[in-house]
C-alpha cells in the first residue's frame, strides 16, 4: 500500500572526475559512473510526490556554455550504466524503470556557488521500486567545459502520496 503524508529529503553529492574534458550537449554529468542514488526518498513500492529539486555546483561562476540541466529518474539502478561524459540514452533495458525527468534552469551565480532551482510547479507523482531509493542521471542540455573535480549537489524533496 501507499503511505499518506510524511516528508522525505535526499541529497546526492557528486565530485566530477579530475579533468576538464568538454561535455557535448545532452551528455551525462557525474562521477566516473554517472548513475545517482537518492536514498530513503520514499517507501519501497509506494507512491510519492516529488515537490522540488535543486542543483548546487560548488564553483564561483557559471561556466561559459553551461545551460539548463535535466534530471532523469528511475525506480531501479539503470542497467545502461552510463559513465560521466557519455551521451544520454534511454536504453531499451531501462524503459520499465524510467520515471520521466525534471528540468532545471541555467544556474544563477551566487558568489562562491552557482545554484539552479525550477519555478514551483505541479508535484511529479512517481511509484517507487523495490527499495526506498530513486536513481537518476544528470544531463547537461548545453555543451560546456567543466571545472576539474567540481562538486555537484542535487537535493530531492518529496511527500508520501
Amino acid at each position: 500500500g501507499s503511505t499518506v503524508g510524511g516528508g522525505y529529503t535526499s541529497v546526492v553529492n557528486v565530485t566530477r572526475p579530475g579533468n576538464t574534458t568538454p561535455y557535448d550537449a545532452l551528455d551525462v554529468v557525474g562521477a566516473t559512473e554517472a548513475a545517482l542514488t537518492f536514498e530513503n526518498i520514499g517507501p519501497a513500492g509506494g507512491h510519492i510526490f516529488i515537490t522540488d529539486v535543486d542543483l548546487r555546483i560548488d564553483i564561483n561562476a557559471v561556466t561559459s556554455g553551461m545551460a539548463a540541466w535535466r534530471l532523469h529518474l528511475y525506480s531501479a539502478t539503470p542497467g545502461s550504466g552510463l559513465d560521466d561524459n557519455a551521451a544520454f540514452n534511454l536504453a531499451a533495458g531501462d524503459r520499465a524503470t524510467y520515471l520521466g525527468y525534471i528540468d532545471l534552469p541555467v544556474p544563477v551565480d551566487m558568489g562562491d556557488t552557482i545554484f539552479s532551482q525550477p519555478a514551483p510547479q505541479v508535484p511529479k507523482k512517481v511509484k517507487m521500486g523495490a527499495t526506498t531509493s530513486l536513481f537518476g542521471y544528470l544531463q547537461t542540455i548545453g555543451a560546456y567545459t567543466p571545472t576539474s573535480e567540481a562538486v555537484l549537489s542535487l537535493r530531492l524533496n518529496a511527500i508520501g502520496a
